[in-house]
C-alpha cells in the first residue's frame, strides 16, 4: 500500500480513487477497506487494521461479512452487491453497523460504501469510523 492521504470526504475519496487506484486514505479519520464485487477484502489501510484490532495482512482475502455481518453481501451475487451500494449508500450517508473483531468482540462503527473502478474492474470502497458525537445521540 502507498502512503495515505487525507481526503475531504468519502465521496471525494471515491472520485480520487478513480484517478489514482493506489490511493488508500483515511477519510476524515476513517478507516478504509476495498473489496472486489463479491465482497472479498482486497486492500485495507492502517486505520482499518487499528480500528478492528488486527494485523494488516489478516484482512486481505476475508469476506466482508466476517467483519460486518449485517451487510447483505454474498460471493454468489456480485450484481446485487453493487446494486446495494448504489441504492443504500448515496450522498455520503454514514450508516451505523456493528463490526466483529478478530478477538471475538464487537465495536460500533459507521460506514459508507462507494463503487470504484480500477482499469476495467469494479470494486467497492468501504470507509468506516467510530460513531461521531452527533450521530451517537440519534
Amino acid at each position: 500500500m502507498n502512503s495515505m492521504n487525507m481526503i475531504a470526504s468519502p465521496h471525494h475519496f471515491a472520485q480520487e480513487y478513480l484517478q489514482d487506484p493506489n490511493l488508500m486514505p483515511p477519510s476524515e479519520g476513517s478507516a478504509a477497506l476495498v473489496m472486489d464485487i463479491n465482497g472479498c477484502i482486497v486492500e485495507s489501510n492502517l486505520a482499518a487494521t487499528d480500528l478492528l484490532g488486527c494485523p494488516p495482512e489478516s484482512l486481505a482475502g476475508q469476506d466482508i461479512t466476517v467483519v460486518l455481518p449485517s451487510l447483505p453481501f454474498s460471493q454468489e451475487t456480485p450484481g446485487y452487491n453493487l446494486a446495494y451500494v448504489g441504492v443504500n449508500h448515496a450522498m455520503d450517508a454514514w450508516k451505523k453497523h456493528t463490526a466483529h473483531t478478530p478477538s471475538g468482540g464487537s465495536i460500533s462503527v459507521e460506514i459508507v460504501l462507494y463503487i470504484i473502478k480500477r482499469g476495467c474492474k469494479y470494486f467497492i470502497a468501504l470507509c468506516l469510523r467510530r460513531p461521531t458525537f452527533s450521530t451517537a445521540l440519534i
